[in-house]
């Protein structure tokens, strides 16, 4: 990772990775996100450099895969991944609150991830500064699918779960 050093841990069959939070900045929703969705987000928030994340936050429960893919010509508007997000009425293991999330970086080839953990690391603390608390567990709804979990512990974001629906379906979340 850019010689980057993230601490890592084994749970029961999990592995945790520890990153320094990656804290994202409210920010005005974009006026292009007219171009790509019908329904506007509600929020939106900026992370890392200009070519870092765009999280755009729609109402709890919304269906975020009736969202159309943005395709490459993102890049003329921004040059940032972009991460689209909704709450959603889940509450797992130990009080995680739920997420759904997906994660678009067309400028840079990657149409739509199925399961992505940098992009974790922002909502992590995106939803812990609007209430969710410390604890989430996130569905990326793409075509695979991953459940992925995050907790904030002093300096570091730690990021584990399943990237696949096989994977999912051995996985005893506990």
């Amino acid at each position: 990772m850019n010689g980057t050093e993230v601490a890592c841990r084994v749970t029961d069959r999990q592995i945790w990775l520890g990153y320094v939070p990656l804290v994202p900045k409210a920010c005005e929703i974009p006026a292009w996100c007219k171009q790509y969705f019908e329904l506007e987000p509600d929020a939106a928030a900026t992370a890392g450099a200009a070519d870092g994340y765009l999280v755009l936050e729609w109402p709890a429960g919304f269906e975020l895969t009736s969202l159309p893919k943005p395709d490459e010509s993102l890049a003329q508007h921004t040059a940032r991944s972009l991460i689209v997000t909704c709450a959603v009425d889940t509450t797992v293991s130990q009080g995680a609150k739920g997420i759904h999330y997906r994660y678009f970086a067309p400028q840079y080839g990657v149409d739509e991830d199925a399961a992505t953990g940098s992009a974790m690391r922002v909502l992590a603390s995106f939803w812990q500064q609007r209430g969710l608390g410390k604890t989430l567990s996130a569905y990326q709804c793409s075509t695979d699918g991953g459940l992925l979990y995050s907790r904030i512990e002093q300096e570091k974001v730690w990021i584990g779960g399943w990237t696949s629906a096989i994977a999912m379906e051995t996985a005893s979340v506990e």
